[in-house]
């Protein structure tokens, strides 16, 4: 185990602050408002990209209750963003997925939708399910459509990495 130094303070949210980022052997936790496990697969995988199924049974094939990110504050959507943009990642996916008329997390807590983009392809704001057959998946893409790091729902046979969460 590693432990980097210093503040972590990611000049979003006051809420989320934490004091120390500790790389395990094969993820990195932060002791935040969740005291989530972070895995980063394209660091440990070869920078495979894989569709949604294929990119969470990646994290749940982790074992120990790995699942895809399921972000669930403010802090801790700046938090993915800000390793997206550090890692200049065109997109990742989540845990989410539609379900019904909305998405839902693989962790089972409360879907907010926190941080979907003002527009897509269409110029449409996400979620749009634009896509013949449905954008029934949760997507994060780096300014792919001018945007910012945003959220958007997208075809689930698009291929990504993923970050994965082991919640504790």
């Amino acid at each position: 185990m590693i432990l980097v130094e210093g503040l972590r303070d990611n000049g979003h949210d006051p809420q989320y602050r934490a004091s120390k980022i500790i790389v395990l052997k094969n993820a990195v936790w932060t002791p935040n408002e969740k005291g989530s496990q972070y895995h980063f697969a394209w660091k440990y995988d070869g920078n495979r990209v894989y569709g949604w199924n294929g990119a969470n049974g990646y994290c749940s094939g982790l074992g120990g209750g790995w699942k895809g990110v399921s972000i669930e504050s403010n802090g801790e959507s700046s938090f993915i963003n800000d390793i997206i943009s550090g890692e200049r990642l065109p997109w990742i996916w989540t845990g989410g997925r539609r379900k019904g008329r909305d998405f839902a997390w693989s962790s089972g807590k409360p879907f907010t939708g926190l941080n979907w983009s003002h527009t897509g392809l269409t110029g449409k704001r996400q979620p749009d399910n634009r896509e013949a057959g449905g954008e029934n998946c949760l997507a994060i893409l780096n300014n792919f459509y001018k945007d910012g790091v945003k959220w958007h729902d997208v075809g689930c046979s698009h291929e990504k990495s993923i970050i994965c969460e082991k919640s504790n």
